[in-house]
């Protein structure tokens, strides 16, 4: 039986039980195969049934995207998410990366994708008809991370990555059940999103959405408490923003809060922690390339100081079948305790990027042992590994950022920047907020204040995850003693425009 063969199985077995709450109302596993089929006929028609096709899925919180969702797969197509607020341009360089000629969407898709593209409208779309698995193809979807050469890169993902991401996370919550109220908080173009809805529907149970158009921050909590969601997860920055209310939050019936997407400080989840008693707590970790999630720190609220490293949690232990290799900068293994990038292996790690690049040889280390020859995802994050075998983050090896759940490449800003001001020279970095959140900073070399303009035209570019928070104007750049960009200098000197 493969993958999708187990997911029509299970919405048919619970077809009477709730499988979404969106905007209000319950659609239950019954309702959701009829929605799936309406879309399946559609893509049917257009595809010709022909299997290994991209199809692009517009992501609206509606049950119809789900829905498309799973038409695609078990149509044996794989599916490619387009954020429909993101500026044209960005979804343009997916599509065309992607090789997409069709897009389903339950929304009204802007006129500037057409052309050569069929628009599939399925909105309101269900039908009766019997729903066909095709063979799962090998590819499931695709994901785009932010470049170091200022273009997303494609990260195809396969049903083998997927299918063991998805028994490596049951393997280690056992207990979730059809009863489980999942709340589903990311958008669906995050690899982070996923799990909220991949898990509960292959269990039986409940996914719940947030309305958007609402406040997010404090739709999280009216939601967690009038709907007893019983398993959450939420980047620490969400947390961040809650941190003013913890004290009047009480979620007895919250049993699992996961968090991921960013370094997870102590003091933080230790506040959390008061308002969800009966709760583990969870810190997960993974990027893009190895499949939504490869390592779990799991652990209950009187443990959670066990695994501190620098005041952050650890990003826990492997999934099932992911192996891990820490190396230092001479690409030698770290020896025990010693601080080195980690490497991820195993079958959640993609196969390569959709376009790949000269240098793409520079994201994998290979090791050879016992006459095998082993292919190994260099994270570009620096970890410290304990006796037990539990990671800790350290830092970065290169100038990425990861900021609330997005990868972010400081190229792809920069070159953002420079095309809406005709080639001004600007330079970005990271920075840790007094919240001890991160965030990100543009400096841009020009003589007068045009920040307010620029913010609104880097808009229509790129998207809002990627807006710098602070963006300041400089004179000329600092030059080191290696002729390079003088950051600290940059970072002395602005410090009271940065940090205000």
């Amino acid at each position: 039986m493969n993958l999708w063969e187990k997911y029509y199985n299970c919405f048919t077995e619970h077809a009477d039980a709730n499988a979404f709450y969106i905007g209000g109302r319950f659609y239950t596993y019954g309702e959701f195969i009829q929605y799936i089929s309406g879309s399946q006929q559609k893509l049917l028609k257009h595809t010709n049934r022909s299997i290994g096709i991209p199809v692009g899925v517009m992501c609206h919180d509606t049950i119809e995207t789900f829905a498309a969702i799973f038409a695609v797969w078990f149509s044996g197509c794989h599916f490619v998410p387009l954020h429909p607020l993101h500026p044209i341009p960005v979804n343009t360089e997916k599509i065309t990366q992607s090789g997409l000629n069709c897009i389903i969407d339950s929304g009204a898709t802007p006129p500037d994708y057409a052309g050569s593209l069929e628009i599939i409208c399925n909105d309101g779309l269900k039908s009766r008809e019997e729903i066909m698995i095709f063979a799962a193809h090998h590819r499931a979807y695709i994901l785009f991370t932010s470049g170091s050469t200022g273009k997303p890169k494609g990260v195809p993902i396969s049903t083998v990555n997927m299918n063991a991401f998805i028994e490596g996370f049951l393997d280690i919550y056992p207990d979730l059940t059809s009863e489980d109220r999942f709340l589903q908080t990311y958008d669906l173009t995050s690899d982070a999103a996923f799990t909220g809805y991949l898990i509960p529907l292959l269990l039986g149970a409940t996914v719940y959405t947030i309305p958007p158009g609402s406040f997010k921050y404090l739709s999280i909590v009216k939601i967690l408490q009038e709907q007893q969601i019983t398993w959450t997860q939420f980047t620490p920055s969400v947390l961040n923003y809650l941190r003013p209310y913890l004290k009047s939050i009480r979620l007895l019936s919250l049993k699992h809060s996961h968090f991921g997407g960013e370094a997870l400080p102590f003091d933080l989840v230790s506040e959390w922690a008061k308002c969800v008693p009966n709760a583990e707590i969870s810190n997960i970790y993974g990027p893009t390339e190895t499949t939504i999630t490869c390592t779990i720190h799991r652990t209950e609220i009187d443990q959670l100081q066990e695994k501190v490293c620098n005041e952050i949690i650890s990003l826990g232990r492997p999934l099932k079948g992911v192996r891990t290799l820490i190396i230092d900068e001479n690409d030698q293994i770290a020896g025990p305790g010693a601080k080195g990038e980690l490497c991820i292996g195993g079958d959640q790690v993609m196969e390569g990027y959709l376009s790949p690049s000269p240098d793409e040889s520079g994201v994998w280390f290979m090791r050879e042992e016992n006459g095998i020859r082993e292919k190994y995802y260099r994270s570009g994050d620096l970890v410290i590994q304990d006796e037990q075998g539990y990671l800790s983050f350290c830092g970065r090896k290169d100038d990425q950022l990861k900021i609330s759940g997005y990868r972010i490449e400081p190229a792809e800003i920069e070159r953002a920047i420079s095309q809406v001001t005709s080639g001004m020279n600007s330079k970005v970095f990271g920075f840790t907020k007094t919240t001890g959140m991160a965030g990100i900073v543009a400096f841009i070399e020009i003589d007068k204040d045009q920040t307010e303009t620029l913010a609104e035209m880097l808009r229509t570019v790129i998207p809002s995850a990627l807006i710098p928070e602070k963006i300041i104007t400089v004179s000329h750049f600092p030059i080191n003693s290696n002729g390079k960009i003088d950051k600290s200098l940059l970072f002395r000197e602005y410090s009271n425009q940065i940090y205000e």
